[in-house]
């Protein structure tokens, strides 16, 4: 008898966490939906300010492509004529635009690119990368070829930059350093 009761005691103690746990199951799910609605919430406002942000970035885009003159002319502090000559009448462009279609795409490092400067006296442009290089590229209309590898630095490579006469050029890295090295010669100078 005691063991019947036993029996009875334990099947409904069964029953009992048998219940509690497809209620718990439940409730989880419950949680688990409403987490996915306030992270799909999220996402959406998320993408919506994105959105929001390049349609204005590409309308100031579109108003900062208009033409901008030179103040006028002020008697009190002589002319603009005097000071600057002919450029005082001349009109100046100001533009900035989103790129709207890729004109050469390649593979410049093994990882990410940090950093691209054009030469200032030829078709030359300089990368800098997580690989720890900088490399130099002759960009012809259609072409690339790669014009050599500056090694030195011992981390990824944040900046580049040529020297106004295109014979040098400087890059600094993560390694809190800067290094320049001669174009013509790819050699390191300095450190």
């Amino acid at each position: 008898m005691f063991e019947r009761l036993r029996k009875i005691s334990i099947s409904k103690l069964s029953d009992e966490n048998r219940a509690l746990v497809e209620r718990l199951i439940k409730y989880k799910a419950k949680d688990a939906e409403k987490l996915n609605e306030e992270n799909e919430t999220f996402l959406k406002k998320r993408s919506d300010k994105v959105r929001r942000d390049l349609e204005e970035a590409a309308r100031e885009s579109r108003r900062s492509s208009s033409p901008i003159s030179l103040p006028p002319e002020r008697s009190d502090r002589g002319s603009l004529s005097d000071i600057c000559g002919a450029a005082a009448k001349m009109t100046g462009f100001y533009s900035d635009s989103l790129p709207s279609s890729v004109h050469l795409k390649f593979e410049a490092h093994d990882g990410e690119v940090n950093a691209v400067r054009w030469s200032p006296i030829e078709r030359l442009v300089a990368t800098g990368g997580a690989d720890r290089k900088v490399k130099l590229w002759d960009v012809g209309k259609t072409v690339l070829e790669p014009r050599g590898a500056l090694v030195g630095s011992n981390a990824g490579v944040n900046s580049v930059d040529f020297d106004s006469t295109g014979s040098m050029i400087l890059g600094t890295s993560n390694d809190f350093a800067s290094r320049v090295w001669t174009v013509a010669d790819q050699r390191l100078r300095k450190k």
